[in-house]
Order: structure tokens, then sequence, then C-alpha cells
């Protein structure tokens, strides 16, 4: 209890002076109420750390209630829980290194707070709105017309590569707050116009007129979805304006079946989106990231799109990244030269461990385009990248978000333009169509 003894005496006298004075018995009431929790939490935070990574949900229970108890002990006495919070902000943040984001500075329209960066996350959906609030809205699993929108995402410094934030037992966690977690935070609609505007306004205070644009797959929520975007865009090291394209996926286990007629009902909405960014925000370069069943969005858009037909002063497709996709596997090598004409470079990852392929496999009778082995795509103009060697996640399915690896891979491509040849880690392999390459087995 040590640590806590600064503060817990720390309290008392902020209590004091803002009440003017105290007599004992209140103060003795105090220390009764807020010492056993801290007490608690130290001990349930030692638990968390013995068996971290793995942290049962008993032990995260308990961290829980134990900040909890300590959050009512002190907004029970008002001048109290601002404060609080206030200092154990600046113990934290003596305590931790510096940001993560790096080498090149943090744009100038994210926003520093606490100890993280808040990320404006440009958006264009087809779910349906449910307003939440003056100014707000969130999105559910309805089906709704083309809208667009900003998010904003707080991702958190000093937490591995490819994670989507630091344990929460790191600190009090009282209540969701942008310079603790990562989480959505406000979430504004706006129209084309104030949409391009915006992006606009990003472009012409980034070195690069460049975009990076995030399409989720199969059972993601909106909220899941602008999180992803936001910390892939911040481990790539990526400056441009970060935008997502959430269409109306389910967000539910059970629900492959509505979310891929989601995902065909979205081409168009996609492409119009597309034709947006390209015409109207002056950027020169839109990256795609595309994940799982949001590849059908992307192969299907592009082969009723082509973007280098749009007008002049448009902008043009970069780095298309093919992130495990699940689209059938003769569908996606006959849409695929149609991409291949319009962007710079085209990247396919792919695995033969990744459980979740294989049972979309098992449902449709037929291999998808992100499974290597024996069906593995490898076609002139594509480099596909075989990332069975590095295990990767349980479902061996959230890579290109999730491990280091590929994030350092696609950081070489992005950042670069560094071919497959030019990229650490890889190695060629010989295939009959060509080669490809894989990531070199861990030792």
């Amino acid at each position: 209890m040590e640590q806590w003894g600064p503060l817990v005496a720390a309290v008392a006298g902020v209590w004091a002076q803002a009440e003017g004075q105290l007599d004992a018995s209140a103060l003795s009431v105090l220390e009764d109420e807020l010492v056993p929790g801290l007490r608690a939490y130290d001990e349930a935070c030692a638990a968390a750390a013995d068996e971290a990574p793995a942290v049962t949900p008993e032990t995260f229970d308990a961290v829980e209630s134990a900040a909890r108890t300590v959050e009512a002990a002190l907004l029970a006495r008002p001048p109290l829980g601002a404060w609080f919070n206030r200092e154990f902000d600046r113990l934290v943040e003596e305590a931790e290194g510096q940001e993560r984001f790096g080498p090149d500075a943090v744009p100038s329209h994210w926003t520093a707070y606490l100890r993280a960066l808040l990320v404006p996350v440009m958006y264009a959906t087809d779910r349906a709105a449910d307003p939440s609030g003056e100014g707000t809205v969130t999105y559910g699993s309805r089906r709704g017309e083309l809208s667009y929108g900003r998010a904003t995402v707080s991702v958190p410094d000093e937490r591995p590569v490819g994670t989507a934030g630091k344990p929460r037992w790191w600190r009090l966690q009282f209540r969701p707050d942008p310079g603790r977690d990562v989480l959505l935070g406000a979430v504004g609609p706006s129209g084309p116009d104030d949409f391009a505007d915006q992006v606009r306004a990003q472009l012409d205070t980034s070195t690069r007129r460049e975009a990076m644009v995030f399409v989720h797959g199969y059972n993601v929520t909106f909220a899941d979805a602008a999180r992803q975007a936001a910390q892939i865009a911040y481990d790539l090291n990526f400056t441009g304006p970060v935008l997502l394209y959430s269409w109306a996926s389910k967000g539910r286990l059970l629900d492959y079946p509505a979310d891929g007629d989601a995902a065909q009902r979205a081409v168009p909405y996609f492409q119009d989106f597309l034709r947006t960014l390209l015409t109207r925000t002056g950027v020169g370069e839109v990256h795609i990231v595309a994940h799982s069943m949001g590849n059908r969005l992307l192969t299907a858009g592009l082969a009723g799109l082509d973007t280098s037909e749009l007008p002049a002063g448009s902008g043009r497709l970069g780095h298309v990244v093919f992130a495990a996709p699940d689209v059938d596997r003769d569908v996606f090598t006959h849409l695929l030269p149609g991409v291949l004409r319009q962007a710079r470079t085209c990247t396919l990852y792919v695995s033969d461990r990744d459980r979740a392929l294989a049972a979309a496999r098992t449902l449709s009778d037929f291999p998808r385009a992100g499974q290597s082995g024996p069906s593995v795509i490898v076609a002139p103009g594509l480099d596909t990248i075989d990332v069975t060697a590095l295990g990767a996640d349980l479902l061996g399915h959230s890579y290109v978000g999730n491990h280091a690896s590929v994030l350092g891979d696609l950081h070489g491509l992005f950042r670069h333009g560094h071919t497959p040849a030019e990229r650490y880690g890889l190695t060629r392999a010989p295939h009959p169509d060509g080669d490809h390459w894989s990531f070199v087995p861990r030792k």
C-alpha cells in the first residue's frame, strides 16, 4: 500500500481545502472507505500481472470491482473525483515512457491527449444511423443509405504494436476516457461536401497527399471497425487522412450469410465513396487495406469502377492490400486484372492456417482467395505473401492488424514503396505461375 499513501494523504488535503475544514471523524470515514478499495485493487493488479497475458475473467472483474469501490468513495465527496483523476494521470505520465508514434511526427490533425493520440477517422457507411445525442450518432447493423462523417478514436501509447490498448489493470479505470483506453469517442455525421472539405484540409497539412482507406470484414461493428482503422494507421506511422468504409455487418458470429449479402449490397455505395474521395478532396494517392469479407466490396467495387478514367486531376489508387480475403478464389482471379490495371501495387496476404477461411471454404464448398497451399493465387503484377509461418492469432485470420511482422511489412510498402525483395523477413517461394513470397519461419 505504500504507493497509495501520498495519494490518500493528498486526497484528504484537497477535500479539507475545498470544504474549509474537516473534523477527524470525517477523515476517518474517508480512510475507512478508500484504503480497503486501494488495497483490493493492489492485490487484483498483482494477480492480473501474474496471469498476463491470459488474465481470467474473475481477476479482471476483481480489478474492476476494486476500482468501482474507490470511485464510489470519491464521487460521494464531489471535489475529490476530478482531482484524483488529474493527479493519477500526472503520476502515470511520469511513470510511463514517451509516445511510440514515429519516426514521422504526429500529424497536426491528430490531438495529443494525456498518454494517447486522438485519431480522426473519416468514415463512409451504408449503416443506418441512430441518433444518440446532439450532433452525434451511433451505427448498428441496420441497413441504410450512404452517409459520411468523422469519428474520433483514442489510441494510447506504450502498448505493443498490433494491440488495441494496454491492459486495464495498469491504472484505476473509473470510466471510459480517450486518455486511458482505445475507444470510439464522438461520432459526427456530415454531408459529402463537408466530408470532402475535411479530408482536403487534412491533406493540406500532410507531407504527402496520400490517404488510407480501411474496409473491415465479417462480424465487425462500426465501433470496432473505427478502432481497427485508427490502430493500424498509428502502427504504420501513417500521417495522411485515415478513412473507413463500414458496411452493414451485423457484428455477430452466426450471421455469416447475412453479412455476405450486406457486403454485396454495399458495392455501389462503396463505389460512390471512392468517387467522392478521388475526385473531390485533392488527394494524390489512395491506399486501401481490405480485410476478410471486406475484400468482396473491394474487388467487386473496383471491377465496376475504373478509377483511371476519372476526370483529370483526380486521385489514383496507390497500394491495394487484400488481407485474408474471404472471396471465392475463382471470382477473385476473374476480377483481379481490373484491379491490377488501376493500382500502383497490389498485395495479397494468405495463410494455410487461417481457421476462419477454412470454415468459410467448408460453408461455400470452394477455396477462398486468402488461403495458401495448393490453391494459392499467384499472378503477374500481384505480390502474394504467405504468412503461414508467423502463426498469428488464435484463428490465424486477423494478422493484418495484430501481427507486428505483417504491420512491419506494410510499413515498408506504404512508407518506402519497397518491393517484397526489399522488405525484411521475406523469402522467395517458387510456384508454377511465378514466384511468390513467404515470411521466414520463426525460430
